[in-house]
């Protein structure tokens, strides 16, 4: 298998479908539907999506912790959809503000993963260090634009 094709569908593909989720959102907040609303028809579309995939991959065997532990993470991913809902509808924020700085949501999922799964001893701190800075420093630049 190419080293690429990971990246591509893990990476790259999830970057262009979450960058036009973000449009979508500022639409739906414009159009009036309130961040309980726009969570309900989000929701949805993510079990509809789910139910497409069990068709056609048929689903692998699950627990009940990682059941649960999937549901912690939409219950997580809900709450942060929810809070940049809200501030689109109402308080009207630009989504071109909004989204470098939510996008640094990497350092967030970095640190933990660091911490819990130990995948701190695998990071070339100085590369990590100026990474951070560049991340932060481009959220900054971007969002005062």
């Amino acid at each position: 298998m190419n080293p690429l094709w990971p990246i591509v569908i893990g990476g790259i593909l999830p970057a262009i479908f979450w960058g036009v989720t973000a449009i979508f959102q500022k639409q739906s907040a414009a159009a009036a539907t309130g961040s309980a609303v726009y969570l309900i028809a989000f929701g949805a579309a993510c079990a509809l999506a789910g139910l497409i995939a069990a068709l056609i991959w048929r689903p692998a065997p699950w627990t009940v912790e990682g059941l649960g532990l999937a549901a912690t993470a939409g219950g997580c991913f809900a709450v942060g959809t929810g809070l940049i809902s809200f501030a689109l509808f109402a308080y009207g924020v630009p989504v071109a503000k909004l989204a470098p700085i939510w996008s640094c949501n990497v350092l967030v999922t970095l640190v933990i993963a660091a911490i819990f799964f130990g995948e701190a001893s695998e990071l070339n701190m100085v590369k990590l260090a100026a990474g951070t800075l560049l991340i932060l420093s481009g959220a900054l630049l971007v969002s005062n634009a």
